[in-house]
């Protein structure tokens, strides 16, 4: 039997429901601060993923699979493949042309791209979803089609191996959902608060519980069954009634779930996808007022064209958008984007998608690519322009991928380090070292003697810009920027600094300067650049440092992260009488010129502008 299947019926509210899905999660790239869970949006998609194509291959009758995996295989590259590498092709040559900075990450994360393996590939080269400096990667968003492809080709096995097993698909239908438990089981015990989460969110197992999810609803609620006949009021009621309550409680989340947030890698993204497998649900049923209004013509003219606007937005965005302004969306650049991104995933749809889906990819080829001398003249403008184009498009791209062409190195910022000052691991050299935790390099630790050897100096010896007895200076690689210009200003300050440094490493070495939890002696905080942190992290950092003043310089970061972590820092300033607040943010948000082309560390201007702050506010409070 062919892969086409009257098995199932089209569903014009299921497109309205991947609009909304496809439209928060562009959202979430934009850095809205209404969509902090805009990337719940991939949810949905993964859950109707497994709802559908299980559907799909569910026999119309009985419990024998008679779908053919090779038709279906290519049935999945015909709707997958094309627009995917279209669009990895056409990044490339644009980052060849225009962009050589991104080209060494771009050309990596291309080639893990093809293979559909970019998830496992960040997994291991410690890619961020979340936490990467400079310009990320414009294929990051890759990672999810690299999930649905793995899919794709286990799941039709196990489906044929389940239905041969079991005599009916209630029975399979436990043991998928009992799957499910697990992989959300495994993101559980993988989840680090307060670390980076990547490895949970980008895996294969930890994420395949959503998909599972929509192999299991498909299993109990198959769409060939879903009827309107025979509906009692009652029922017809309840039916959308759940189905506005479901809705609200997705947009709820996006709202107020952000990605930071404990209870959604330990269960809670879990709870997430059982509420969309109830709106997909109810959405299917053919007496659902929601799918009839998420029929509206232009959710589904977005629906149906939601693949290219996934594939096409977080390139278009990166591309398009200074550094130093990522995390402050401009209106009238998110406009623009928009449209740009609206008109190529329509381009993508007319002209790759459908033609290959319908007539394969023989025919597309030989009619937009194999020359005829003879009928040459014949030829409409635009095949003329395509067919001449195509082998210099083909060059730039094999230039770039190959390394033929070189990538323009990072201007790095020089920065000389005072013997006195601890810094742990290396200045930065490229954007790709900072959010990775590098080793330290053999300097004193934190409970060494050699830290312990500096007496306590007399009041009367302090320097007139030190009103403390010591100062400790705890930061990550923009402390290490700023740490020269310190030791300047406080000769005898001790500085503890690391690339990459998060609030929970920090938490391991405060032991070790005891020392400085003093009345006469401060500590200034400068962490945040790398992620967020835990409520819980923060005041047990802030307690190891309980009788000194504490002194938390906020963070200027072009990153999603930014406005939680400058809450959470202020909050801390409120709620302790022995800390203050060093205002970084508001110094540095409308000032580029302080930082370097990857809009977080800092060059002489900005390492002057922020150590002229911490020295006012030290010197300030010393006054009062």
């Amino acid at each position: 039997m062919s892969g086409k299947t009257p098995n199932h019926r089209y569903i014009h509210g299921l497109d309205g429901l991947r609009a909304l899905a496809v439209l928060f999660v562009i959202a979430y790239h934009f850095n809205f601060s209404w969509a902090r869970g805009g990337f719940l949006g991939v949810n949905i998609f993964f859950v109707l993923s497994g709802y559908l194509i299980t559907s799909i291959m569910l026999p119309a009758q009985g419990q024998r699979f008679t779908i053919n995996l090779r038709d279906f295989w290519i049935g999945r590259m015909k709707r997958l493949l094309p627009a995917a590498y279209v669009m990895i092709l056409l990044t490339i040559i644009w980052v060849t042309l225009f962009n050589r900075e991104l080209l060494h990450t771009v050309r990596e994360d291309a080639i893990s791209s093809i293979f559909y393996t970019s998830n496992w590939w960040f997994i291991f080269h410690e890619v961020s979803y979340f936490d990467s400096f400079g310009s990320p990667s414009p294929l990051k968003n890759l990672w999810s089609l690299a999930i649905e492809e793995q899919f794709y080709i286990i799941w039709p096995i196990v489906l044929a191996i389940g239905l041969y097993i079991f005599n009916k698909q209630s029975k399979f239908a436990i043991y998928v959902y009992s799957g499910a438990i697990c992989s959300a089981m495994l993101m559980s015990l993988l989840y680090e608060p307060g670390t980076d989460p990547s490895r949970a969110y980008y895996g294969t197992d930890t994420r395949s519980f959503e998909l599972l999810i929509g192999c299991w609803l498909a299993l109990v609620w198959p769409m060939k069954r879903l009827s309107s006949k025979k509906l009692s009021v009652k029922l017809h009621n309840t039916l959308n009634i759940t189905s506005i309550i479901s809705l609200v409680i997705f947009i709820f989340c996006v709202l107020f779930v952000d990605e930071y947030q404990v209870f959604l890698y330990r269960g809670g993204m879990f709870l997430i996808c059982i509420n969309a497998a109830i709106l997909i649900a109810c959405v299917c049923h053919p007496a659902s007022l929601l799918g009839k209004l998420l029929a509206w013509k232009p959710l589904c003219w977005i629906g149906t064209r939601s693949y290219g606007i996934y594939l096409w937005h977080y390139p278009v965005i990166v591309l398009s958008t200074p550094v130093y302004e990522i995390g402050n969306p401009a209106y009238w650049r998110v406009g623009l984007q928009l449209a740009v991104t609206f008109i190529i995933a329509e381009l993508s749809y007319r002209f790759i998608e459908m033609p290959i889906r319908k007539h394969g990819f023989r025919s597309f080829f030989r009619r937009y690519f194999v020359i005829n001398r003879i009928k040459w003249r014949s030829f409409s403008f635009g095949r003329k322009i395509v067919t001449g184009l195509t082998p210099l498009v083909l060059l730039v791209f094999i230039t770039g991928i190959t390394g033929m062409v070189k990538g323009e190195e990072q201007k790095e910022v020089m920065v000389s380090y005072p013997d006195k000052v601890k810094i742990s691991g290396e200045a930065p050299s490229d954007s790709k070292n900072t959010d990775t935790n590098q080793e330290s390099t053999e300097l004193p630790s934190p409970g060494t003697e050699q830290n312990k050897e500096t007496p306590q100096k007399e009041k009367s010896d302090i320097p007139l810009n030190q009103p403390y007895t010591e100062i400790l200076a705890i930061g990550d690689s923009v402390m290490i920027d700023i740490a020269p210009n310190l030791q300047k200003l406080f000769p005898d300050i001790t500085i503890d600094a690391k690339i990459g440094r998060q609030v929970s490493q920090t938490i391991k070495l405060a032991p070790g300067y005891a020392d400085f939890n003093h009345p006469d002696k401060a500590v200034i905080i400068q962490l945040g650049t790398n992620g967020y942190f835990t409520n819980h992290q923060m005041d047990t950092l802030l307690s190891a440092f309980s009788q000194a003043h504490i002194y938390l310089v906020n963070t200027r970061v072009p990153r999603s992260w930014e406005g939680k972590v400058n809450q959470a820092l202020y909050k801390k300033s409120q709620e302790y009488e022995n800390v203050t607040l060093i205002d970084w943010h508001s110094e540095a948000i409308d000032h580029p010129e302080y930082f370097a082309a990857d809009g977080v560390h800092l060059l002489p201007k900005g390492i002057e502008t922020l150590t002229d702050l911490i020295n006012q506010s030290i010197i300030h409070l010393d006054l009062e």
